[in-house]
């Protein structure tokens, strides 16, 4: 009987197997970030918090000290985002933003609402399954 197991490892492989799908959904989600949808239908959850997200450069706005985008996603959710550093991309590419959400901020003369002051914009590729959902 060399090659027998014993009950406690057999137990434990079946917790394990039963655990697996679980684990993995939740890894799944914890891995998903907010989504410009997301930061839309509920701005006011994210308000002040550092948020990261993907998407598609729909416009820019090239101001004297800063630059606007509108972000959008692959819903066609948009969101306006400000950097005051240079980005290496332009209409139609995608990229990752990182940055701090805020209710309001003045651009020039006007009151701009719901806007991601950039930290960081670099670009990206697209999502692999950009029109499956």
């Amino acid at each position: 009987m060399l090659f027998q197991e014993g009950r406690g490892t057999r137990r434990t492989r079946m917790r394990l197997r039963r655990l697996a799908l679980p684990l993995a959904l939740a890894a799944g989600l914890v891995a998903c970030g907010p989504t410009i949808s997301g930061i839309n239908a509920r701005p006011d959850k994210f308000y002040q918090h550092k948020v990261k997200f993907t998407g598609r450069i729909a416009r820019t706005q090239v101001l004297p000290d800063e630059t606007l985008f509108e972000i959008a996603d692959r819903r066609g959710a948009r969101i306006v985002v400000r950097s005051t550093t240079p980005v290496e991309a332009g209409a139609d590419d995608w990229v990752k933003v990182e940055g701090l959400l805020v209710p309001e901020t003045r651009v020039g003369d006007a009151v701009l609402y719901d806007v991601v002051l950039a930290d960081r914009i670099v670009r990206t590729r697209a999502p692999r399954f950009l029109n499956l959902m």
